[in-house]
């Protein structure tokens, strides 16, 4: 007998663990800026190195440049493994990218220190390769829970779940906070081998699809029906009903072609918002610690701490605007309400002091309101996108189109991570986040087709389900 219950929940725990891991790792760069960019620019006596850049503004355009150079790798290779992801077991491919992970990782942060080595073709060559191997998470992890779980309840059940993202970058900053006194190269180190224990983890204990068992197979569900496999046929008893469902043909579904899938409905509009959305969100993920320590000369383990109401209010962004769109049966409005409420929270945020509680505030709602969006268009958007009917129940396209939506928006991230530096170089932190006010406003004019779509339907729905009950109501009271 197989209890329901218990092997989603593994699964659900595994997956979000996992993920949450692959974003620590990728949260101990930006969680060291301030102190490996002061290493770069020293001139050591002791290991007797030469300084790698000669000024802060140097070492701070190499930083943005490995940020675009880890988005563009990692946008390229999203879509290459969500497309392997449908060709053979996702898993696999999940565990892969773990491994590397925590192998570059290393190789990056760790070993040009002790070594003594500072190289800039080896810091560009070790980051891109973190970013291809970060790229075999995602998609693919998202074709796990979408195999475990169905349609309905979606949008909590994939918002939720994809809380794993802010859940992982709060890690990655406690991991920092209490790692930099041992040195920024324990960041790496430490973050590389919980990643490779995640991988162990993840093999021995999660399958990529609920398990095939021979018949008689009964499962025990909460509300105590049975399904039996018998000649085909899955029979679903309960006390008041039998349902027979005819077994799934035997045939695999031909994967879907990347030119296929940009022209599925309602695609290509994600990929365009989620281009733009995702540049603001990485910003705040690359940059907000520096910016706290820079800015207003707070000590780096304090910003490191202060960053993570960022991600708190993406945590309850994620689960709300999931459940209220379930609840409302479209996503879009949920999405569109939620980046236009950013546009002035950005520049009240660009314009504060020092106050650290109003900095609390300011960025959790910064996080509920871009934050929370992303990581709904990245999962629960995705999931619905490659699982419509268009596509005639192919689940082989689950991979292909959560790649497509998350790669086009980190193409847009690694294009606008270059500008970041450069910007605030030469003319400030506030017209970094005017730039941050410019792209969300994109990003609501990319949905704005659906968005008015989606309210066209509600009012509808509305105006339909009044009128039946007007036809419902009695002609004469009753005393």
């Amino acid at each position: 007998m197989i209890y329901v219950r218990k092997d989603h929940l593994i699964v659900f725990v595994l997956t979000f663990s996992s993920y949450a891991l692959y974003h620590s790792s990728r949260k101990a760069l930006s969680g060291v800026k301030a102190s490996i960019s002061e290493d770069w620019i020293a001139n050591s006596t002791i290991t007797h190195h030469q300084p790698l850049f000669n000024d802060l503004s140097s070492a701070q355009n190499f930083l943005g440049s490995l940020d675009a150079l880890f988005m563009f790798f990692y946008a390229i290779s999203l879509v290459f493994w969500g497309w392997l992801g449908d060709r053979m077991n996702p898993l696999c491919v999940v565990v892969f990218g773990m491994v590397g992970s925590a192998l570059t990782l290393t190789a990056f942060g760790s070993l040009p220190y002790w070594l003594a080595w500072y190289s800039l073709p080896w810091y560009l060559f070790t980051w891109s390769l973190f970013g291809i191997v970060q790229a075999c998470g995602w998609p693919n992890e998202v074709t796990i829970m979408a195999n475990w779980f169905p349609q309905s309840n979606r949008g909590a059940v994939m918002g939720l779940w994809s809380a794993c993202q802010p859940v992982g970058n709060i890690v990655g900053a406690i991991i920092a906070s209490f790692t930099l006194p041992m040195g920024y190269q324990s960041t790496f180190v430490f973050n590389s081998l919980i990643i490779l224990i995640g991988a162990i983890v993840m093999l021995l204990f999660v399958k990529p699809k609920p398990q095939l068992v021979q018949n008689p197979l009964t499962f025990e569900i909460p509300t105590e029906r049975r399904t039996v496999i018998s000649n085909g046929i899955h029979s679903v008893e309960s006390d008041e009903e039998t349902v027979e469902i005819m077994s799934p043909r035997t045939s695999t579904p031909r994967p879907i072609r990347m030119c296929e899938a940009i022209f599925l409905p309602s695609v290509l509009p994600y990929c365009l918002c989620n281009a733009c959305l995702k540049f603001v969100n990485y910003a705040f993920f690359f940059w907000l610690p520096f910016y706290l320590t820079f800015k207003y000369r707070w000590n780096e383990a304090e910003a490191n701490q202060l960053s993570i109401w960022y991600d708190i209010g993406g945590i309850f962004g994620s689960i709300l605007g999931g459940m209220a769109s379930d609840r409302l049966k479209h996503r879009s409005p949920v999405l569109v309400s939620m980046l236009i409420c950013s546009v002035p929270l950005l520049f009240l945020y660009a314009s504060l002091g020092p106050n650290r509680l109003f900095h609390i505030i300011g960025m959790s709602l910064l996080g509920f309101t871009i934050s929370g969006p992303y990581n709904l268009i990245v999962s629960t958007i995705s999931v619905d996108l490659g699982s419509q009917s268009s596509l005639a129940g192919n689940a082989e396209a689950m991979s292909t189109v959560t790649g497509l939506i998350d790669g086009t928006g980190s193409a847009g991230s690694a294009f606008g991570q270059l500008f970041i530096p450069l910007i605030q170089n030469n003319f400030g932190w506030n017209w970094v986040f005017y730039l941050f006010v410019l792209m969300n406003i994109l990003s609501v004019l990319c949905l704005m087709r659906r968005f008015l779509h989606d309210l066209k339907l509600i009012w509808l729905s509305k105006e339909s389900a009044r009128e039946h009950r007007q036809e419902n109501e009695p002609l004469l009271g009753t005393n």
